[in-house]
């Protein structure tokens, strides 16, 4: 056996340097490549301090990596960076406690699943990423490793703590970059000095000490504001770190050693991945026939805006590219091993235990030609297309064994995510000829790597997006996970495209719900706005169109449509077949239906095929009736025209949500559909006097940057269920809020409850579903179906006829939540309560402030709706404006703002009059408009005359902005006409009173062109205003009552006549 032993090659020496003059102390991994290249697959070489036998050919690696064999070794620059990393998981020993410990705590954050967790995350930064290289100048240059850094930085940060670096919003990189960079440095440079040299060096100690020393700062304060919160919501590596017990040993991890962990991902988490884009992008820009294909990938696969998960993994191409890249730069470029014993590799070569110290050399590794082939040194995305092929050990960018990088799925599904958004959105330009300078600190990256960048075509331009479009499954997709039962003859061959024009929700909610009734039964389906099929309604199959009006006018995401309609010649839709469904509200009697009535008309018009009768339901009467109606009829119509069987059950084979309950933790619900923003409270005062019994709050909101708004628009806020609320249905059902489950679903539409990932159930009810609506018909059908005690089921069912329901349920206000706790005998399971509760709507606020005087800062004025329940118990809070009155200064709502399509804006000349009628909270459009006039004047802009009717109860107790308002009278900015409704000794006056006292001057300006606004109730404040204007009309003019209606439809028409509706509760 001796015989056999050889000595490891070893470079010449140089005395008690040893083979330091070889090595380039600023790029040491690219002279051992080169000592490697003249030396072979093993050499030793002699440090100051150390030997290190250097391994790159693929059968010692597979030798080394030997687990029975060797393990990981914490020497050289690891050992030097322990002293800011601590026993992380990636400077710790394996038999150190906090190793193991650690390693079973977080393993299950870095699964394949988990990544479904962090991908909205992902995207967010991502997006901001593509934002900034969309906004940039042309020929500005893109310092690739330095915008990759920020990115992969803020992701893990964002992910792993729920923190936020905001790197893209600083001109230079973060303090913690700065300190972590220069320590790294640091210690990788302590490696290549004499005791004395470094002894010596002391001002590069103390700056050493105070990077490690702000590095501490930082990750101290999250974990400290992580503990001070409370810690309930959020679900990411530190709360883990802080919540979760070792399974093995029962223990937790404690605040130093989370400390370290903080650290290890921080580093590890972005130097590494931000290598691996910047090395990827340049082998692209060298690499033309790659970087063609790739483009093709992207383009076939990721068709919307931001990837879902689900198009990320089909990316198999852009993997490639990345496993390529890491073969030739793998951006960790060593690991260190030891021998448990004596031993011996490659059948001749001595290792000693605790002599030798091994280094996998990855770099050279992936150049060895007995695995690769004679091509190494070429980019071939294509040596990954079958992954098999690859010698055993021959590929190790990210370590091995049981201490291999734990977040290995973590960065490749970032990297990938990345890639597909960058390539999607932009063209690269080598335009310096870029000749790579590999630089290296621990990791390696390509150094002062700049290209310019040309947008593909039109990229993200919306303001933060919170959940973009996550989990949105395809049809195919849909159809693996439905369970299909084919009832239908034919249906399979039938295709169903739904379209909605909605800007609450409502109608975008019945187009996926019908949408999905039909896919359960194998037809093809799509649902899109209505926008989204300009010039592109298929002549085969099904198209159902259901949409609202406001006030007469399309929702803005079908306005585009109806105009193309409207160009279309006679026959252009011949072969079309359609159904129209409307929502609207009969209050607004005068464009009740326009928009669907529209529709329906000129698809006729226009050569289609009208299959059933249109629908319309009045969110006013008893909507939900008149939907299932509609329904019953469209689907025998339509089994009718497409010659297929009715499926009798088609209502009853509904989705099945399951519900498992599992230990991890998991994501809170996003807003999926309103490219939400979060937005800072900055005040929150009460308006009303002290001596009045009701409540309206001024709400003061800082806008993120980006966000933009004018006088008239709405603000959308998604709020959050009371406590009460949600604790009455864990109590109903016995349930703990904290437990964490996983949901799953098939069939209808459940896109507003978060699918196949951890959440709580407290959060589950919080975010996702509305819990007080009156009780539908089909919530209490199925109450029906659960209860067995007789009396109990013969109550519910008379609930169901036409006249109890309305009396005892609408008018009422009951909820399925109130039924359920009156009628305890019946047994529904939570999965099926929870997916017959409707998605929690947002609420819209017409805004009270104006963009002139603060641009980054809006208000809202919130009727607080408190007031004991019409069920005759207890006590009604809207969900809204109680949610809004509770925040507090600092404290972050998800809003979004939205331009209604009403004419509720200022006419573009100033000097037009203007009449404004908003009785209470219906003021605060005009506040804005108030603030914009006051903007005008001080710039000597002429004004007209601008009159305002405010309604309220009392001068001393609801008079809602009164000193404001005086003023502005008192500056000539308006007119101000109040009725007082419980004023003592007066008799009840309203708005419209004081309109009628006024009708001779009001009629005049409108005669002569000026614009009115009536924004306030709906059902009985706003009807009144029209009928008093026509009636006034009638009298001055002596014409009769519809031509006074005809009158007034007019003056909207001409754009001159905006209605506003304030937010539900």
């Amino acid at each position: 056996m001796d015989k056999k032993v050889s000595a490891i090659p070893q470079p010449k020496t140089y005395g008690l340097l040893g083979n330091l003059p070889l090595i380039d102390k600023d790029k040491p991994t690219l002279s051992f490549i080169k000592i490697a290249e003249e030396y072979g697959p093993i050499f030793r070489i002699q440090t100051l301090s150390d030997t290190i036998i250097v391994v790159s050919g693929h059968e010692l690696v597979a030798e080394v990596c030997d687990e029975t064999r060797f393990d990981k070794s914490i020497e050289g620059a690891l050992a030097k960076v322990r002293a800011f990393a601590g026993d992380g998981l990636f400077t710790s020993e394996t038999h150190e406690p906090n190793w193991k410990k650690a390693h079973n705590i977080l393993m299950p954050t870095f699964s394949q699943r988990a990544m479904k967790d962090y991908h909205a995350m992902m995207v967010d930064i991502a997006v901001q990423l593509v934002q900034k290289w969309a906004r940039l100048n042309p020929n500005e240059n893109v310092d690739v490793p330095e915008d990759m850094t920020r990115l992969t930085l803020d992701t893990i940060g964002l992910c792993g703590f729920n923190y936020r670096f905001n790197s893209y919003y600083r001109e230079t990189p973060h303090p913690f970059i700065t300190s972590m960079s220069r320590a790294l440095d640091e210690a990788m440079h302590q490696l290549q000095r004499l005791d004395i040299e470094d002894k010596l060096m002391w001002r590069t100690k103390r700056q050493f000490q105070h990077d490690i020393q702000s590095m501490f700062s930082l990750v101290d304060n999250i974990i400290a504001e992580r503990k001070s919160s409370g810690n309930q919501e959020e679900n990411d590596l530190l709360s883990r770190m802080l919540n979760v017990q070792d399974p093995e040993t029962g223990e937790k991890l404690d605040d130093e050693n989370i400390r370290f962990q903080i650290i290890t991902f921080l580093i590890a988490g972005h130097e590494t991945t931000s290598g691996l884009l910047s090395f990827a992008i340049y082998f692209l820009l060298k690499n033309p026939d790659k970087l063609k294909k790739a483009y093709e990938e992207v383009d076939r696969v990721l068709t919307d805006p931001t990837p879902t998960y689900q198009q990320v993994m089909k990316l198999k191409y852009i993997r490639m590219i990345l496993n390529e890249s890491l073969r030739l730069w793998p951006t960790a470029p060593a690991f260190s091993l030891y021998a448990k014993e004596d031993t011996v590799i490659g059948g001749k070569y001595p290792i000693k235990k605790g002599e030798d110290r091994i280094s996998v050399l990855i770099p050279q590794l992936h150049r060895d030609k007995d695995a690769w082939g004679d091509n190494v040194e070429e980019f071939q995305p294509e040596r990954f297309e079958e992954l098999d092929k690859i010698p055993h050990h021959a590929y190790k960018p990210f370590g091995n064994g049981q201490r291999a990088c734990i977040g290995m799925q973590f960065a490749l599904h970032e990297a990938t995510l990345v890639m597909g958004m960058l390539l999607q959105h932009f063209e690269f330009i080598d335009y310096q000829d870029y000749q790579l300078d590999v630089k290296q600190t621990l990791t390696l990256k390509p150094g002062d790597f700049k290209i310019r960048i040309l947008p593909r075509n039109q990229t993200i331009s919306h303001t933060t997006v919170l959940a973009p479009i996550e989990e949105k499954l395809k049809n195919d997709e849909i159809e693996q996970q439905v369970q299909k039962t084919p009832s239908i003859i034919g249906a399979d061959n039938l295709s169903l495209l739904v379209l909605y024009g909605s800007d609450t929700g409502v109608a975008e909610g019945i187009a996926r719900e019908l949408a999905d009734t039909a896919s359960l039964e194998g037809v093809q389906t799509e649902v899109v706005a209505l926008n989204d099929r300009i010039g592109s309604l298929p002549k085969e199959g099904a198209v159902l169109i259901v949409t609202s009006s406001y006030n007469g006018k399309p929702p803005s995401n079908a306005g585009q449509f109806v105009q193309w309609l409207e160009e279309l010649k006679s026959d252009e839709l011949k072969g079309v077949q359609y159904a129209v469904f409307g929502c609207g509200d009969h209050n607004w009697a005068s464009t009740y239906q326009r928009i669907p009535r529209y529709i329906d008309e000129q698809m006729a018009q226009k050569g289609a095929t009208r299959f059933s009768t249109r629908g319309e339901a009045d969110a006013s009467g008893d909507f939900e009736e008149q939907l299932e109606q509609w329904k019953q009829s469209m689907w025998s119509d339509a089994m009718k025209a497409f010659g297929l069987e009715l499926n009798k059950n088609i209502e009853k084979e509904r989705s099945t949500l399951s519900l498992q309950f599992v230990s991890r933790l998991g994501g809170s619900p996003l807003a999926r559909t309103y490219e939400a923003v979060y937005a800072s409270i900055l005040e929150n005062r009460e308006l009303q006097s002290s001596s009045s019994e009701r409540s309206t709050r001024h709400i003061e909101i800082s806008l993120p940057e980006g966000a933009t708004y004018q006088e008239g628009d709405h603000l959308g806020v998604l709020p959050i269920n009371s406590e009460k609320n949600v604790n009455r249905i864990l109590k109903r059902f016995g349930l703990n809020g904290k437990d964490q489950v996983i949901l799953s679903a098939s069939g209808r539409s459940v896109n507003h409850i978060p699918l196949d990932s951890p959440v709580s159930l407290f959060d589950l009810l919080s975010y996702s579903v509305e819990v007080q609506e009156a009780a539908t018909r089909a919530q209490i059908r199925e109450m029906v179906t659960f209860t067995a005690c007789p009396p109990h089921k013969k109550e519910l069912e008379l609930l169901l006829e036409e006249g109890v329901y309305h009396e005892q349920i609408l008018k009422k206000r009951m909820s399925m939540l109130d039924l359920l706790e009156k009628y305890e005998a019946c047994e529904i399971r939570f999965e099926r309560f929870l997916e017959l509760l409707p998605a929690l709507k947002p609420r819209y606020y017409s805004i009270s402030s104006s963009p002139l005087v603060a641009q980054d800062r809006l208000s809202i004025t919130v009727g607080v709706v408190n007031a004991p329940a019409w069920s005759g118990e207890g006590t009604y809070e809207g969900v809204a404006s109680n949610y809004l009155a509770q925040r507090h200064n600092k404290d972050e709502i998800i809003c979004f703002i939205r331009t209604p399509q009403s004419n509720f804006q200022l006419p573009e000349n100033p000097e037009t009059p203007i009449i404004m009628v908003g009785p209470g909270t219906g003021v605060a459009p005009f506040r804005g408009f108030l603030q914009a006039r006051r903007v005008q004047k001080q710039k000597g802009i002429n004004l007209g005359q601008a009159h305002l009717y405010f309604g309220c109860r009392h001068p001393e107790k609801d008079y809602l902005y009164r000193t404001e308002l005086e003023n502005d009278e008192r500056d000539g900015l308006i007119s101000l006409h109040i009725a007082f409704s419980r004023l003592e000794g007066y008799p009840k006056t309203y708005v419209q009173h004081l309109i009628k006292q006024d009708r001779i001057n009001l009629i005049s300006l409108l005669d002569n062109g000026a614009h009115l606004y009536i924004c306030g109730d709906g059902s009985k404040m706003a009807p009144d205003v029209e009928d008093t204007l026509c009636q006034a009309y009638q009298e001055i003019h002596e014409v009769s009552e519809q031509e006074a209606r005809n009158w007034l439809d007019r003056v909207q028409e001409e754009g001159r006549y905006g209605k506003d509706v304030w937010a539900g509760i």
